[in-house]
């Protein structure tokens, strides 16, 4: 049926990078979720007037706040989907991952507050009257939420959306939660110890984590967090495709939002090059990025020696040298001053966040005692830096 959805609703569903494609995914799902809610909302209020149910015209109107999640992310999507203006010159793509925030929000103070109630169940424990009405009832609500779940999921995975994640968290809550009150009313027939209070505790904290890890995973790009790895390797090969370009360092990536890329970087040419000539080479690298990836790049360029061997044998026995300190170092923006009592090495050396200030220092330590058995003229001059 998600399939059947897309195709009807959605044009162009597969290039889901297309910021209006995105706008349209998630203004479906937001209507899906207002639809399936209104649904349960409208079946649950008949109902319970026509049993005199109070318990199901609460949970009616449950049904009806939980669209305000789905009110959220459309809204959340419409937003992110306007264009650059002047005061936001790269765009609102990060109203998504704020949407999905106030989503999150909204489903740890349901668990917060399921905890609250489960504990009351505890400490006053009351009679559960089993109803074959409302099982009914509540298993058709489970089943509209199963799919609803997996609906929000599907699409979410489709086009990496944190708020239709967060979406199908929140129903996926609404069936566990639902499930726990059967299991009271079935257990009530059988024993008069408050079960659903205990397994509502379970559940409730259960609620929280997912609603902490999805505020975790919306706020993360909010605070900038490192390039997706398969975005950074494919900007880097596409980089080195082109003709003078000999090494590429300190890409720098930053996301306005899914599919909203901005990224530098500094690409390393022979010094001796035309540089007419690298300056068109380094164009037409930036636009194959842009082409392929969605990344709009920008690169500098790094002159270095390649062709005079003598800095190319010193180059490679200071790479050999942090090769054997620790194989996850690397080396950058080499250059030599040379000297009859002195050979100033001038590098910067990439290393893990791991290192702190006090790791640097004996790094430090490490290089200069390893040159200098090497040649004691050799002086480095490192500054450390990271991976971004």
């Amino acid at each position: 049926m998600t399939k059947a959805l897309i195709r009807l609703f959605i044009r162009d569903a597969d290039n889901v990078h297309d910021m209006r494609v995105r706008e349209q995914y998630g203004v479906l799902s937001g209507a899906v979720g207002i639809a399936c809610n209104v649904f349960l909302f409208v079946l649950k209020v008949i109902i319970g007037l026509l049993t005199g149910s109070i318990s199901i015209v609460a949970d009616a109107f449950n049904n009806l706040s939980d669209g305000l999640s789905c009110l959220i992310s459309i809204v959340g999507f419409k937003v992110a989907g306007k264009a650059p203006d002047a005061k936001h010159p790269f765009g609102y793509g990060r109203t998504e991952y704020i949407a999905g925030l106030v989503v999150a929000f909204i489903i740890v103070l349901v668990g917060f507050e399921f905890f609250k109630t489960s504990i009351d169940r505890i400490i006053h424990p009351e009679p559960v009257t089993f109803s074959v009405v409302l099982v009914v009832i509540l298993a058709v609500s489970m089943l509209v939420k199963l799919w609803m779940g997996a609906f929000n999921v599907q699409v979410g995975r489709r086009i990496d959306s944190p708020v239709l994640m967060a979406a199908g968290q929140d129903s996926r809550n609404d069936v566990i939660t639902t499930a726990v009150v059967i299991l009271g009313m079935v257990a009530g027939r059988f024993t008069t110890l408050p079960v659903d209070g205990y397994v509502g505790v379970l559940v409730a904290a259960f609620i929280v984590w997912a609603g902490f890890g999805i505020a975790r995973d919306t706020v993360a790009p909010l605070l900038g967090e490192a390039a997706d790895p398969e975005i950074a390797r494919n900007v880097e090969k596409i980089v080195m495709e082109s003709d003078y370009i000999v090494g590429v360092h300190d890409l720098i990536v930053h996301n306005y939002g899914a599919g909203r890329w901005l990224a530098s970087l500094h690409a390393e040419v022979p010094s001796d090059s035309d540089f007419v000539a690298v300056h068109e080479v380094i164009d037409e690298a930036e636009k194959r990025v842009w082409q392929r990836t969605g990344v709009y790049l920008v690169i500098h360029m790094d002159p270095i020696d390649v062709n005079d061997e003598h800095v190319t044998a010193l180059r490679e026995q200071v790479e050999g040298v942090l090769n054997d300190i620790d194989e996850n170092l690397s080396m950058h923006d080499f250059r030599v001053v040379d000297g009859a009592r002195q050979i100033n090495l001038i590098f910067d050396v990439v290393v893990p966040f791991s290192y702190d200030n006090d790791a640097k220092r004996s790094l430090m330590m490490a290089i200069r005692t390893k040159l200098q058995k090497i040649d004691y003229r050799y002086n480095p001059v490192v500054t450390f830096d990271h991976q971004m």
